[in-house]
């Protein structure tokens, strides 16, 4: 079971040329050795929260721990503060729902991901609650072409439990589609259910690039 290990953070201005350097030459190939898988960095478009999340993949949440408890991974975080500030974490694990998630990202991805928590009182509203968003809501997404490319659930961190993260591949399509009556309506209803509702448009901070026979990343915006 896919387990995510996001990390959020602000970078300091003044160490903005070594930042870009340790990030591409040392952290993120070091993050990778220790078996959590750098998907891409994200850069907060839309939406309060830090700048940039960088988005890294476990198999399961014991390769997870392990690496977490390493003395390399240690060394690495010590060295990212020295870059960085208003630095935070979430450990987040699929609930199953939506099995559409890929490391693969096309390079004009875009993110829209919404967050919220569920406030049904009763098992008869909770199912209630999950027919609405796997029957009507999530498909409505869809049909605006975002793609639901994942449910997750909040395991350790704060803000919101759930976390709906869709994907697009034009960004303006979505701004009008988020605009439209049709979004407005289904959000609406699913408010019914819901409180503490967030969202965020995530543009591309860092890009792994395929090449011939490796992948590298590349710096794409900050």
């Amino acid at each position: 079971m896919p387990v995510k290990f996001d990390h959020y953070w602000t970078v300091n201005p003044r160490k903005r040329d070594d930042y870009e350097k340790f990030v591409i030459n040392k952290f993120i190939p070091g993050v990778n050795r220790l078996n959590m898988h750098v998907v891409a960095a994200w850069s907060v478009m839309v939406g309060a929260y830090s700048d940039f999340i960088l988005e890294t993949v476990s198999n399961d949440l014991d390769l997870l721990e392990e690496a977490l408890r390493s003395d390399k991974y240690r060394k690495l975080m010590s060295e990212l503060q020295h870059h960085i500030t208003n630095y935070k974490t979430k450990v987040l694990v699929t609930t199953g729902k939506k099995d559409a998630y890929s490391t693969d990202i096309r390079e004009d991805t875009v993110k829209f991901n919404q967050m919220w928590n569920v406030t049904t009182e009763s098992k008869q509203d909770y199912d209630e609650y999950a027919r609405y968003v796997m029957e009507e809501f999530y498909p409505m997404l869809e049909d605006l072409g975002i793609l639901v490319a994942g449910e997750w659930e909040v395991l350790i961190g704060d803000g919101p439990r759930l976390l709906c993260e869709g994907r697009v591949n034009d960004v303006g399509s979505l701004i009008l589609n988020l605009q439209g009556a049709r979004f407005r309506k289904g959000k609406k209803k699913l408010k019914n259910y819901i409180d503490k509702y967030e969202s965020r448009i995530l543009a591309f901070h860092i890009r792994k690039v395929k090449g011939y026979k490796s992948a590298s990343y590349q710096m794409v915006r900050g």
